[in-house]
């Protein structure tokens, strides 16, 4: 399958539905995988219930919260598309989520042949406040990482991340994560020169992270407005002219 765009020598995008793209890749066509996808039902049913606190610890603007916009995911889902990462990653992978799910992406990983670790908080103090109801909010996403064996003296890596003042202010969109954990994570899991996959590419972050870290990127997004929000972003990150932006068809 042909990208949708390509943006100079390091950036190929595609506009269409993730499981497609994936299953068109061939083996080990990039060396990580790094994504965000839907989190549960439980975390999308409960999103309305939650708002941003006003400008607090992680420098959060108290505006409002809208709808997600895309289907939750289920185990189902986690079954069908994490083998699909393994195959096409040669090295990492890497998959943001809730609780709920955690369980069930550490399980598909490594049915995957990939050694697991246990789940690294991304920790974002007053991210989200209860409205109703009791008991803590949740102010933590959890990354689950894996390897392959030839990742094996990789190196000693950070046991998660904490949410610095302002970093919220960075996300293009509902769900989205900021630039600066995302640097983060291709740093941690990716080496200069790599090519990095996001196949829930949202607005980009990922892909974007991904360039200014010295790496390659490759993003999938099927929303046709987050992909347009998304190819500007890298369009302006990479300085890329009207002749270093190629049209393909998905």
């Amino acid at each position: 399958m042909e990208p949708t765009d390509t943006i100079g020598d390091d950036v190929r995008l595609y506009c269409g539905d993730a499981l497609a793209v994936l299953r068109s890749m061939p083996n080990a066509s990039v060396d990580c995988v790094i994504t965000d996808p839907p989190y549960s039902a439980r975390t999308h049913s409960g999103h309305d219930s939650v708002t941003r606190s006003p400008a607090g610890d992680a420098g959060y603007d108290g505006s409002d919260r809208s709808g997600l916009g895309y289907a939750a995911w289920s185990p189902e889902d986690v079954a069908t598309y994490v083998p699909e990462f393994c195959r096409v990653a040669s090295g990492w992978v890497v998959v943001m989520t809730d609780h709920t799910l955690a369980p069930h992406i550490c399980a598909a990983l490594g049915c995957g042949g990939r050694y697991v670790f246990a789940p690294l908080p991304y920790y974002a103090p007053g991210s989200r406040c209860r409205l109703s109801g009791d008991g803590p909010s949740s102010w933590t996403d959890w990354i689950i990482v894996a390897r392959t064996t030839k990742q094996l003296r990789w190196g000693t890596l950070p046991g998660g991340y904490l949410a610095q003042a302002g970093w919220n202010g960075t996300k293009q969109h509902m769900g989205g994560k900021p630039i600066q954990l995302m640097r983060a994570l291709v740093r941690d899991y990716s080496r200069k020169g790599d090519t990095v996959l996001d196949p829930f590419m949202g607005s980009g972050t990922t892909v974007q992270a991904a360039i200014r870290e010295s790496r390659k990127g490759v993003g999938i997004e099927l929303d046709p407005a987050h992909y347009e929000t998304a190819r500007k972003r890298l369009v302006a990150a990479t300085g890329a002219g009207p002749n270093q932006l190629f049209a393909g068809v998905v």
